[in-house]
């Protein structure tokens, strides 16, 4: 830690404890006031969040008194002098609520709930019968209503991600948010403490079915993870509330270049203090793409060896997944609650690849030339449990929750890569014939505590524990087959186990006073690592504790106006997979390998952002990070091979502006869309050479939605994307246009869509690199066209249960897969 970064960590902390401390000196002088508290809630009795409360003056001018914001339960509380008030109540899609004259005297008084009505004039706003848009911008983060979108059916929750804004997915599932890799994924606010193979193959085999929606958190709290220089990808999983027996059952068919299918059923009970829940969906995806690899060794020595090789594959990767659940809540009373999940995963991935690959000089003589076969069957097995408790403590609503969590996931992978090399001028022909086995079993133990105390008067704190433990096993085995013999190959095989535990504390501090906000945290974490190459008995050991502060100021003088500026500092530490020194060969021609002696990213984030009216919002956003990591290429021409890995250089800069902006071209058409430009840049060195890639770049979506009446409706979304710089590699730009058609029926108990995407086919990834002396130009020919017909039927009770926030509906296992 630098003194400069200590000193103004030191003035940060005294200036936070003093302004602390004073507005705990201003709540004694006004403890003499009534404390007023109440509940916004809607038609079907749900909180409504971040209602806007204001208090008038029961008098000629209605004076305004105070203004102030419904917490996500909907309750809100200000302290008032003895007097008559009115509250006048609003939030976007509702109709203003104005209440009678209520009288204060000294004391709590409780105003009880207060409901309001939807606006019939912004229904059509929105694709089903709730106040609810497909995109939502709120002052912390951006939220994707899935369940909302007639194109998400039959789409995994990858292909969702792929096409939310500011969000990139590549060809390998690594996800990019404002241009900045590092994303953490969260399933239900928890943390997936997956590797990034294993949570893209999760992503891949999770559907759309079972997703509520998506939250794009750019700058979070201390109360979350430190993890993810990016920020936070929340996934909300769908849960029933209404009492009786309800449920959904569901089906989708798509073709593309190969067909897609899926089903599931899910069932929700609730009686009396009891509620269980469970769930089964399967689905398979067949999908198709092509690649290209063009890369050209140049020998400047030499320029006559200079050599082009040009590779071409044929993938298919067809996937299975099975997800299914079971879930039980017991409400002991009014005030506690405790729950029990079982999530399991299974599945299976295939991909198989056919090509060549040619390698000529630069007159065209023909080097080598060779047809390549490459299998790789994963088969996968994770299952979790989840014990959660939540207690409501006191007058104020205090909450003490606890969840403990246990994973494990089995996963193996075999491979089969032959290569037949044909006769040149050159090369005798000749076979090389490669097999590998990688089992592996991951455990992950994570037990945490937080407390939310209510000081009252706009004031709360909030404070927790949570520790993690990781054990990863993973064995590769690699053979040769050679005189019809198989010879282990002791230079590619190893036996890797890592070892992680974090220890986690946090406090955070918040106040909310008429017009502001003010909301700081500290959290500290202690990480401890053990990297064991148990082949080549080398170990690597990694201790560090870290501070990790965090603080918004915000100011609203409007409900819909307001501007906020937010500092976070963050970590990202590397995944186990990229830690394992093993190779994963492509082709025989080009591989992964890890690195072991990764250091983690130490990262600063400031962004300030301003909501200007019910419509439009922007923000600008800088990032610094420390030590990066980066995909870096080693290149052997003479074996025409070259070697990816992951390796630290000396720093990231990210600066960009981001605006969003819905208008309503008819009644009937709503057009969100969605705007950032930013300029990402790498500078550090690597085998000698500089590394300085910078890039602007902008990103464009535009979703829109169309209510016809009677049950119809449709979708369009738009999507472009400029060129963009990621480590070493240039990366094209693309646009892509998907439509679809939605129709309810039967009471709008069956919702039946048909969907497209990427009508024009204009979906590829094409990267471009010049490392060590080679070009490399790949491009790859995505399967991204997809039809696709669903159907969602919902049974039982429409009667909606009385509004509970229960541990398990705050605090679920997530999800979790393999391979």
């Amino acid at each position: 830690m630098t003194k400069q970064y200590r000193f103004l960590l030191t003035n940060t902390i005294k200036k936070l404890i003093s302004t602390t401390f004073f507005f705990c000196f201003l709540s004694g002088l006004v403890c003499a006031q009534s404390i007023v508290r109440g509940t916004v809630v809607d038609e079907a009795r749900q909180a409504v969040a971040m209602a806007t409360v204001e208090v008038l003056a029961a008098t000629a001018d209605s004076t305004v008194v105070a203004t102030i914001a419904t917490d996500l339960e909907g309750r809100f509380e200000v302290q008032l002098l003895p007097a008559s008030y009115l509250l006048r109540i609003s939030f976007l899609g509702y109709k203003p609520l104005v209440s009678g004259s209520v009288a204060v005297v000294s004391g709590t008084a409780d105003l009880g709930t207060h409901q309001l009505m939807v606006d019939d004039q912004l229904l059509t706003e929105v694709v089903i019968n709730r106040p609810q848009r497909l995109v939502e911008q709120r002052s912390d983060r951006m939220v994707v209503n899935v369940e909302n979108s007639i194109l998400a059916d039959g789409m995994t929750v990858l292909e969702i991600l792929q096409r939310a804004p500011g969000v990139r997915v590549d060809n390998d599932g690594n996800i990019t948010m404002r241009g900045k890799s590092g994303v953490q994924i969260l399933i239900n606010g928890k943390l997936s403490y997956l590797s990034e193979k294993e949570l893209a193959l999760l992503l891949k085999g999770t559907q759309s079915s079972s997703i509520k929606s998506i939250e794009l958190i750019t700058n979070p709290s201390a109360k979350f993870d430190a993890a993810g220089n990016a920020g936070l990808i929340n996934i909300v999983m769908k849960s029933d509330r209404r009492s009786g027996i309800n449920g959904t059952a569901h089906s989708f068919a798509a073709t593309s270049r190969k067909p897609r299918y899926g089903g599931g059923l899910a069932l929700n009970a609730r009686h009396n203090r009891w509620n269980a829940v469970a769930g089964y969906d399967y689905s398979y995806r067949g999908e198709r793409e092509y690649r290209t690899f063009l890369r050209q060794f140049n020998d400047a020595a030499r320029p006559d060896s200079s050599k082009v090789s040009n590779q071409y594959s044929q993938t298919d990767e067809p996937l299975a997944t099975h997800n299914a659940k079971f879930g039980i809540d017991y409400n002991a009373d009014e005030r506690l609650t405790l729950g029990a999940l079982w999530t399991g995963n299974f599945g299976s991935y295939k991909n198989l690849s056919e090509g060549y690959n040619d390698v000529a000089f630069l007159d065209g003589s023909m080097v080598s030339n060779a047809l390549t076969d490459n299998k790789q069957v994963s088969l996968w097995n994770t299952q979790g449990l989840n014990l959660n408790l939540l207690r409501k403590i006191g007058p104020r609503d205090h909450e003490l929750s606890a969840n403990f969590d246990y994973t494990y996931a089995d996963y193996s992978a075999d491979q089969n890569l032959v290569s037949d090399f044909q006769q040149t001028a050159f090369q005798d022909a000749f076979t090389s014939v490669r097999r590998g086995q990688t089992p592996s079993t991951t455990t992950v133990f994570v037990g945490k505590m937080d407390y939310l105390h209510h000081i009252g008067n706009g004031q709360k704190i909030e404070a927790g524990w949570k520790s993690s433990w990781i054990d990863a096993d993973n064995n590769a085995m690699n053979d040769t087959l050679r005189d019809g013999s198989w010879i282990p190959d002791a230079g590619t095989s190893n036996h890797f186990r890592y070892r992680e535990q974090i220890h986690a504390g946090y406090a955070s501090y918040s106040l909310e006073r008429e017009q502001w906000h003010v909301m700081a945290g500290l959290r500290l974490e202690h990480t401890r690592t053990e990297g064991h190459q148990i082949t080549a008995d080398q170990l690597t050991e990694r201790h560090y504790t870290q501070l990790f502060p965090n603080i918004s100021v915000a100011y609203k003088p409007h409900a819909d106006r307001s501007i906020q500026l937010s500092y976070s500092r963050r970590i990202q530490r590397p995944d186990y997979d990229d830690l394992n020194p093993f190779r994963y060969y492509v082709d025989a021609f080009v591989f992964w390998e890890g690195n072991p002696y990764l250091r983690p990213e130490l990262v600063h984030a400031f962004e300030l952002n301003a909501m200007l009216g019910s419509t439009l919002s922007a923000a600008v956003y800088y990032t610094y990070i420390n030590d990066v990591m980066t995909s870096v290429l080693t290149q052997l021409p003479q074996q025409n091979v070259t070697i990816q890995s992951l390796q630290n250089i000396d720093g990231f800069y990210n600066v960009g502006v981001n605006l969003n902006y819905t208008l309503k071209p008819a009644g009937f058409w709503t057009s969100i869309n969605n705007l950032n430009g930013f300029n990402n840049r790498y500078r550090g060195s690597f085998n000698g050479e500089i590394i300085d890639n910078a890039q602007w770049s902008a990103t464009f979506n535009s979703i829109n939605t169309f209510s016809f009446g009677n049950g119809w409706g449709a979708e369009v979304i738009g999507e472009y994307q400029t060129p963009q710089a990621d480590g070493v590699f240039r990366v094209n730009a693309y646009g892509a246009v998907a439509a679809g058609l939605m129709k309810k029926l039967v009471q709008e108990r069956l919702t039946v869509k048909l969907a497209a995407t990427d009508i024009f086919r204009t979906m590829d990834y094409r990267p471009t690199s010049v490392a060590d002396g080679v070009v490399m130009r790949q491009r790859f020919n995505l399967d991204s066209r997809i039809v696709t017909l669903s159907a969602t039927f919902r049974f039982g009770q429409q009667i909606q249960a009385r509004d509970r926030r229960t541990g398990s509906e705050d605090e679920q296992q997530r999800i979790r897969g393999g391979g």
